[in-house]
């Protein structure tokens, strides 16, 4: 016996929050194995503090910047539509 499951709004929402964020996280560890052979390049400046260029640092920063700006659109979202009358 099997049920029928619906997707819902919300699930697939944070779904495609954790792909994103777990892409971007990949890809910035790409970046940061590839981008020394390339360019020699040993570290980079962010905010005025010196970030060494690794596969583990730029997967990070990726995951963590693309996370923390999801997470705070759906927070800003969220809390818009509590004042929304016609929200169902």
């Amino acid at each position: 016996m099997t049920a029928d499951r619906e997707l819902g709004g919300r699930r697939v929402v944070v779904g495609l929050v954790g792909a994103l964020t777990a892409v971007t996280a990949v890809f910035g560890a790409l970046l940061g194995y590839v981008l020394p052979a390339w360019t020699g390049l040993e570290e980079i400046t962010v905010l005025e503090t010196a970030v060494p260029v690794s596969p583990v640092t730029f997967g990070l920063y990726g995951g963590v910047t693309i996370g923390v700006f999801l997470v705070t659109l759906l927070s800003i979202v969220r809390f818009i539509s509590r004042f929304d009358e016609g929200a169902v």
